[in-house]
């Protein structure tokens, strides 16, 4: 035998394996046998080369005992190395492939993995007539087909209240009267006006008064408004260059002034009392004009245009023709008589202004002076456009109160977006009071209506007493199925996260839930419900209190739970007709949802669940508790300084529905001290587009080489570029993203790289604080990944 035959088996087998604990995912890989029949018989015959007693032992013949049992053991030793390998792989979360096995591995960390949990969804309702309706639980609700994020088909639902409801049709829909805005914005270039009250047309010059203060500017247009509303809409009056008000101006405090008459100013050279035309402050027309101190006065100058205050205004005299001396003379030419005319003059009037006009003398022909000026439009305070949280909503409708509390109301607004909102109805001031927490996210466009009569509807079809079996009391163990697939479970604030809407019932008497039968006593009337990879669910009695023999076990629970969730105005109509609700419908989209874990679930979220220990004491713990909330698809959190707190706190953004912002809050505090510094935030999506220019070898299709490299980027789940992998204020890094794209087969280079229209030259490209990037979806208008000009 060779000396490299026996290098070579030395290398192959020179240390067991040694596994450190605490591994990162990235250091597992499918285990391996550690080699084939033929590695084994070298090694073995390199082994026994090197016993004293073997060492005459030359094996020549093919029948030699000895030989066929170094290869009966190479064979041996080849099978039971690969099965090796298999259980080995089965070990590890992160390599674990057969069906349940990760299950069972976290169940060793008393880890429960999440079932499916069913979309949560906030109903307007609207009651028919004058009197309070009822809705019992479980009054069940359907949506239409839809479309969920993969634009998958998917079926309709079905929804149920989660407990009984009343409705009050006095709030079935509130209009929000327009939000008057007292104060200018800093500049402008539009007023809207009373159409009845306009006498201006475009190009007229005009005057904007505040309180007293005034400006000057020129007609751009005069067009009506677009309104929803009834009756002529308000005229929208455009200037030909922004505005810009004194500070603290308000829509109350203007007035539009136009000219009612106009003067020019003194031309003539002859004197008189010396007052020039353009003399500083002083002016002189060129004739007596009825002005008075304190009016306003426009100046025209071709199309430049200037406002001024008389301060004081006077009447004198301007001489157009000096006094001529004339004689008369006889035929002899002698002066008979001597006729002196008198003086040719005007009254002028002589006005100064509150300051200088721009312009100088040699201008004054053609200028021109406007005066009696006189309101020409009546300003209207915007009201109705925008509809921003902090506005007062204001309920002219709201004449009679509501005859049972209210404190969870809807607004939508013209283009159906709405927003949920907490607070009460005040039917003294016709208006309603709401939370400034959580923030709104947006604002709404008029008109807007306000929803009173709002309904919590979950997923899940009732399924009531279903017969699993008769008890027997001679078991120490009996396990039952249920024959309806998912068991609906939703999120709530509790250390699980999760509660469960299956309800047992042994011989009538309703039994108790527990994690596990450990600590539980031989009389706990407990059950445990486990599920496999398939959804089924199976409900276990009898290791602590057995049922009684022939007892009936009875189950009550719903069934229907998964990621997809109907969209917003999706859910509106009723399973069954109910006597006095006239109509539903979602104005939010369903929220909450979410599929089983999976097995690449479980390797991630297991290992830091179990550290939680039902208490959360790190960021690493809040950071876990948030994840595990349903629906929620990434999480960041950081210690930052409390402003109003005036103390350190930890601040965690997710990335999900807004509306699973309560949901957190209430399952962190029941995890964490009372007086813990936690503030909870929604991270705020910004939008990005990445563009890639790779070099493609000739040989390979762009459009397969484009789609092989779209694969690691934004594949579902994992893909680098995804919200969940980079998460709240997560950076792209421009080596990894070069790195992934270089292994593709098919590229050889990669040409240029921009972000967001810009070149991508920097080390990494991170949103501002609270943001996340967000590409997209592929398929969907906006996707903002382009490879070679390919969109996903």
């Amino acid at each position: 035998m060779s000396d490299s035959c026996c290098n070579r088996n030395q290398a192959l087998f020179s240390n067991p394996p040694s596994i450190a604990a605490g591994l990162s995912e990235r250091f597992f890989h499918q285990a391996r046998a550690l080699g084939l029949m033929s590695d084994w018989r070298l090694a073995l015959l390199a082994a026994m080369g090197r016993k004293p007693s073997l060492a005459g032992w030359r094996a020549r013949d093919s029948q030699d005992l000895g030989l066929m049992l170094v290869e009966m053991g190479a064979y041996l030793a080849d099978v039971v190395s690969f099965y090796d390998a298999l259980v080995s792989g089965e070990s590890y979360l992160s390599t674990a492939t057969l069906n349940n096995a990760s299950r069972r591995l976290v169940a060793l960390l008393g880890y429960r993995p999440r079932p499916a949990v069913a979309a949560q969804a906030l109903l307007a309702a609207q009651a028919d007539g004058t009197r309070l309706v009822t809705l019992p639980s479980s009054t069940a609700f359907r949506s239409g087909s839809f479309l969920d994020a993969s634009l998958t088909p998917q079926p309709p639902q079905l929804f149920e209240l989660t407990r009984s409801a009343i409705l009050e049709p006095r709030i079935n829909r509130l209009s929000v009267a327009p939000v008057q805005r007292r104060s200018l914005s800093a500049s402008f270039d539009r007023l809207q006006v009373e159409p009845g009250s306009c006498r201006l047309k475009a190009g007229d010059p005009l005057v904007l008064s505040f309180d007293g203060k005034l400006q000057c500017c020129r007609v751009l247009s005069i067009q009506p408004t677009m309104s929803r509303g009834r009756g002529t809409p308000p005229l929208e009056l455009r200037f030909t260059a922004p505005v810009s008000p004194p500070a603290g101006a308000t829509y109350a405090s203007l007035r539009i002034l136009a000219p009612g008459n106009s003067a020019r100013l003194w031309q003539g050279r002859e004197g008189g009392d010396g007052t020039g035309s353009t003399g500083g402050r002083t002016l002189l027309l060129d004739s007596q004009v009825p002005l008075r101190p304190g009016e306003a006065l426009l100046f025209e100058m071709g199309q430049a245009l200037e406002a001024r205050r008389a301060t004081a205004v006077s009447v004198g005299r301007r001489v157009l023709c000096s006094s001529l001396t004339s004689q008369v003379r006889d035929s002899d030419d002698t002066v008979e008589r001597t006729l002196v005319s008198p003086d040719i003059a005007i009254s002028v009037t002589s006005v100064t202004l509150d300051s200088a006009l721009v312009w100088s003398s040699p201008d004054v022909a053609r200028i021109t002076l406007y005066h009696s000026l006189s309101d020409a439009a009546r300003v209207l305070e915007p009201g109705g456009q925008v509809l921003s949280q902090g506005d007062e909503l204001s309920l002219p409708g709201l004449t009679d109160g509501p005859r049972i509390p209210v404190s969870r109301m809807l607004l939508r607004d013209g283009h159906g977006e709405a927003v949920q909102v907490s607070g009460s109805l005040d039917t003294a001031a016709r208006c309603a009071t709401v939370d400034m927490n959580p923030a709104w996210g947006r604002s709404l466009a008029a008109p807007v209506q306000l929803m009173g009569n709002v309904l919590s509807v979950s997923r899940g079809e009732s399924v009531s007493g279903e017969l699993l079996g008769l008890g027997d009391a001679s078991r120490p163990s009996q396990t039952f199925k249920l024959a309806k697939k998912p068991l609906t479970y939703l999120s709530a604030a509790t250390s699980s996260g999760l509660v469960s809407s299956l309800s047992l019932r042994v011989g009538g008497v309703l039994w108790r839930e527990v994690p596990s039968f450990f600590g539980c006593s031989s009389t706990d009337q407990v059950y445990v419900v486990r599920h496999d990879d398939d959804g089924e669910t199976y409900v276990t009695v009898g290791p602590a209190a057995r049922p009684p023999s022939a007892s009936r076990i009875v189950a009550d629970y719903r069934f229907g739970a998964g990621a997809a969730q109907p969209p917003a105005a999706s859910i509106n109509q009723l399973a069954r007709p109910i006597a006095g609700l006239r109509q539903v419908s979602n104005p939010l989209s369903a929220f909450g949802g979410a599929d089983a874990e999976l097995p690449a679930e479980l390797a991630a979220n297991a290992p830091r669940s179990a550290l939680l220990l039902g208490r959360a004491v790190s960021l690493a713990d809040l950071a876990a508790a948030t994840a595990a909330v349903a629906g929620v698809r990434g999480v960041a959190v950081s210690w930052r300084w409390d402003g109003a707190g005036l103390r350190p706190a930890a601040l965690i953004h997710y990335i999900g529905d807004s509306q699973l912002l309560p949901l957190i809050r209430a399952r962190l505090r029941e995890l964490s001290e009372p007086d813990a510094a936690i503030t909870v935030e929604r991270a705020v999506p910004q939008l990005a587009a990445l563009a890639l220019q790779l070099i493609v070898d000739p040989r390979y299709e762009t459009a397969d080489v484009a789609a092989r490299a779209m694969e690691p980027l934004y594949a579902a789940g994992n893909g680098m570029l995804r919200p969940e992998r980079l998460g709240p204020d997560g950076g792209v890094y421009l080596s990894r993203l070069l790195e992934s794209v270089m292994d593709v087969e098919g590229v050889t280079d990669v040409r240029s790289v921009s972000f967001n229209g810009t070149l991508f030259s920097a080390a990494v490209r991170t949103p501002p604080a609270g943001h996340y990037w967000d590409f997209g979806e592929p398929g969907m208008s906006g996707f903002g990944i382009a490879i070679n000009g390919i969109n996903g």
